[in-house]
């Protein structure tokens, strides 16, 4: 009796070992040691304390506006893949259901000869809790995950304050411009 309960088991284990990773930092650690992947993990009290220190040292106020969202980022991850280590589709696909089972959400998809880039969210009470960019091309990908207490809100607020500057820049740079010297008609 017991040799059947250890063959399921054992054959259980091999092929849950084998499916497709169904989380991001599963996926990170599946693929960051592969031959031709380059990968990257900063922690986040790092940026944190890193946003905190160059906040009080910057002058310019975008800067400090970015810096401001940038110490609400928590722990990063990236992987990317030189040239002839990309990631297969399939894995890729499977990979994208399951986290999509685990509640992430696209918030935008772009499909175009043969590349594919995926911005994918996991939020709660209207809080990006993690921000994912998966970015496949024929030559490799490019996969970031971030944790991070964004509020949605927060992320608009941030997109019209840089929309009102390059407003503001271009009205500056129009009023800078010599005008042009008045044309004297010769008699």
């Amino acid at each position: 009796m017991r040799l059947p309960i250890l063959i399921f088991c054992a054959a259980a284990f091999a092929f849950t070992s084998c499916s497709s990773p169904k989380t991001t930092a599963q996926f990170y650690q599946t693929h960051k040691k592969q031959p031709g992947v380059v990968n990257f993990k900063l922690p986040g009290w790092v940026m944190w304390l890193g946003g905190g220190i160059v906040y009080n040292s910057v002058k310019d106020e975008e800067t400090k506006v970015a810096l401001r969202y940038a110490r609400k980022i928590g722990k990063f991850r990236m992987l990317a893949s030189e040239k002839g280590a990309a990631l297969p589709e399939s894995e890729l696909k499977a990979f994208v259901r399951n986290i999509q089972d685990n509640g992430y959400e696209d918030l935008l998809q772009v499909d175009s000869e043969g590349s594919s880039v995926r911005i994918m969210a996991r939020d709660n009470r209207n809080k990006i809790k993690n921000l994912l960019l998966l970015v496949r091309d024929e030559d490799g990908f490019v996969f970031m995950d971030m944790k991070s207490r964004i509020k949605y809100s927060e992320i608009s607020d941030l997109i019209n304050y840089f929309i009102k500057m390059g407003e503001q820049k271009e009205e500056k740079e129009e009023a800078e411009q010599p005008e042009p010297a008045p044309v004297i008609p010769r008699v």
